[in-house]
Parts: structure tokens; C-alpha cells; sequence
């Protein structure tokens, strides 16, 4: 753990002294946006900046915080990407053929009816399927080297006092991309063999990458996106998880030990309750976004598993279409996670567009008195 660092972010997932935690939220769906805008949000934006899901500058004029860090990110893809090709065009999507070789309808995020891609099939389906893909990704392809200039970077951002934050690239998340989760489902019964050999490569490509950096360069804090449950819990059960993924975070949160990172978050939406002791033993100790709406407690997971285990997010989101006293009673709620410390208050995951403007900087303003900002 290191000292030096000034961001509220950092020491308050470190339990450092700090004046208060921060300030941040996790974006806005475009509908939420463009309903805002109708409202009387007085932000100037364009086409693009209403259709873009995290953005900056309306973070910027909401007053959030802005979290200091400089980033290292591992280069796991495709090389040579797939062309993309758009193989039919309808009235509010596409059917496209990505980058990543899978073919989905895309809906329009101009649309109110817009929602993440429908799959229709996927890169990797079967042992050949992997074998060809395996081509475009080469452990020691030139495009996975750190550079000088990136060493040096993260050096002076260090020595400035930044948290250096590394993007290693979940396992499942990765899995799941070029397999879908359907497929993978099955693929971890029908074709164990090759998802051991999948798993284990994307881990070599990650390790590849971290062991370029000498090890008096600081690597404070890593993040894992994963998106492996529902409200029914994990996709994958902790007796799976550990057989095939968990080697992957062992071998990489080792490294990164090394490095100095002492914190790790995993996003996860819905109820990981049944694998967060899995992420826990290999250091990844930052549970995100802990949504309510899916059946997490945050309390009840504090006292299983301690202090060690930190958290952001567990603001509900129904209290705060509601308004008024729905949003009092659910900061009331919170209060004591943030006197137990390690915890960061958000809503649990985007905003949604059934939350009304008034009613979110209503939240914002009790949020920041609750929190001494």
C-alpha cells in the first residue's frame, strides 16, 4: 500500500485517513440523458454525447469527482481484428459481423427502445473454432508490448502521487465474448479441455504484458469486468470457478502483488454472493456494483466476510424514482457502511431513465451532505 497517494478514492479502499469518501456515479443510459435534456438539464450536448453511456463532461457538470489514476491496459485482442461487415440494415438496428468475428443485431441507442446487441452466432464454437482463432492471438505479437514511453508514464505518474490502475482482462467476460453465455454455459461440460487452454492463454497474454514492467514501478490497483450473475446468483458455481477461472486470477494477482497492489475490483452485476470467497482468496477485494435490486445485502456481506472485503455502490435505485423521503430513508440506510469505512455510496449500476432529473440532483445534494462534501 502506499502512502503517498493523495486521490479520496484510493485511501478510502485502502482505510487511510481521508476527509471524506468520493463523489462518482457509474453513467446514464441514453434514454436517461435525453430525458434530463427535455427537463431542463442546461448542458449543451451533442448527438453523440446524448447516445454515450459514460460521460465525462456530464459528470463534469453534475460536480462529480474525478477519479485521479493513470491507466495500464493489457492488450488482449484480436490481431488482425475481424473486418466489420454490416450484413443487413434495419429500421432501428443492424445485423453486423464485429470485430470479434460474432454476428448480432445492434439496436440504435437513438432509439428508446434500444438495449445491449442479440448474438445470433459466435466466434468460437467448437475446438477448431478456438484453434482459428488462436491465430490472431499471438502471446508475443508486437502489439502486446509495453513501451518505453508507457513505463516511463506510469513512473511519473507515480511519483506525482497517482494511483496506477491495470485492466486485466476477466476471464469469464473474455470467455463469454467469443463464446456467449449460452454456449460457454455448456462448452464448461462438453468441452472442458479447450476452455482450460482458453483460460490459460489469455492468462500467458496477460502475464506477458505485466513481466515487461520492472517491478520498481507501481501498480497500485487492478480491475476485472466480468458480468457473471443474475439475481438468481453466479453463472459459474465457486467448485467451477475454481477449477477454471480462478487460476487465471491467481497467477495474474501474484504479478501485480509484485507490482504493490494491494486493492482489486470485480464488476459484477446481479448476486456473485456464492464466488466472492473464490475472488477474495486471490486479493480481488472490491465488490461492484453490489445491486440491491438483485438480492445483495451489504451489510450481511460485511459481517460473512469483513472488513477485507470492500464495496461500491448498494444505493438502490427504486427510492430514487420514487423521491423525496424514499431517497432519505434509503441514505439512512447506508449511513453505517460508511462509518465501518472501505465502502463508496453510488447507485448500484447506470441510471435508468425512470429516474427524473430533479429527483437524481435531489439525491446528489443529500448524498453530498451525508458524505460531508
Amino acid at each position: 500500500m502506499r502512502t503517498n497517494i493523495s486521490d479520496r478514492y484510493y485511501r478510502t479502499l485502502t482505510y487511510q485517513a481521508v476527509d471524506r469518501v468520493p463523489d462518482i456515479e457509474f453513467g446514464y443510459w441514453p434514454q436517461t440523458i435525453r430525458r434530463w435534456l427535455k427537463e431542463g438539464m442546461a448542458l449543451e450536448l451533442t448527438p453523440d454525447e446524448q447516445n454515450a453511456m459514460f460521460l465525462q463532461k456530464l459528470d463534469d457538470f453534475l460536480g462529480l469527482d474525478r477519479i485521479e489514476t493513470e491507466h495500464l491496459w493489457l492488450n488482449v485482442n484480436l490481431n488482425p481484428a475481424f473486418e466489420e461487415i454490416v450484413l443487413e440494415q434495419r429500421e432501428h438496428s443492424t445485423i453486423v459481423r464485429d470485430a470479434m468475428g460474432c454476428t448480432a443485431e445492434r439496436f440504435l441507442h437513438s432509439q428508446e427502445e434500444s438495449s445491449i446487441p442479440h448474438y445470433i452466432k459466435f466466434a468460437v464454437e467448437t475446438p477448431d473454432d478456438w484453434k482459428a482463432l488462436k491465430e490472431r492471438l499471438v502471446i508475443d505479437d508486437p502489439a502486446r508490448t509495453v513501451t518505453p514511453a508507457t513505463i516511463e508514464k506510469i513512473r511519473q505518474a507515480a511519483s506525482f502521487g497517482k494511483m496506477i490502475t491495470c485492466w486485466p482482462p476477466g476471464p469469464y467476460g473474455w470467455l463469454r465474448h467469443y463464446i456467449g453465455f449460452e454456449n460457454l454455459s455448456i462448452a464448461f461440460y462438453e468441452y472442458p479441455q479447450m476452455i482450460h487452454e482458453m483460460v490459460e492463454h489469455i492468462t500467458e497474454m496477460s502475464l506477458h504484458q505485466l513481466r515487461q514492467i520492472p517491478l520498481d514501478v507501481p501498480l497500485d490497483y487492478s480491475l476485472w469486468w466480468e458480468d457473471m450473475a443474475c439475481k438468481n446468483g453466479p453463472f459459474v458455481g465457486p467448485t467451477m470457478f475454481r477449477e477454471f477461472l480462478q487460476p487465471c486470477y491467481r497467477a495474474v494477482m501474484r504479478e501485480l502483488r509484485k507490482h504493490g497492489a494491494c486493492i482489486s475490483m470485480v464488476d459484477c452485476d446481479g448476486n456473485p454472493h456464492d464466488i466472492v470467497a473464490n475472488w477474495l482468496e486471490e486479493g480481488v477485494n472490491i465488490m461492484f456494483p453490489l445491486e440491491v435490486a438483485a438480492g445483495c445485502d451489504p451489510f450481511a456481506w460485511r459481517k460473512e466476510f469483513g472488513n477485507e472485503m470492500r464495496i461500491r455502490g448498494a444505493i438502490d435505485k427504486p427510492p430514487l424514482v420514487e423521491g423525496g423521503a424514499a431517497i432519505d430513508r434509503e441514505l439512512e440506510r447506508i449511513k453505517p457502511l460508511l462509518d465501518q469505512g472501505g465502502f463508496i455510496p453510488h447507485v448500484d449500476h447506470v441510471i435508468p431513465p425512470n429516474i427524473s432529473y430533479k429527483n437524481f440532483r435531489d439525491y446528489l445534494d443529500k448524498k453530498r451532505k451525508l458524505i460531508g462534501k
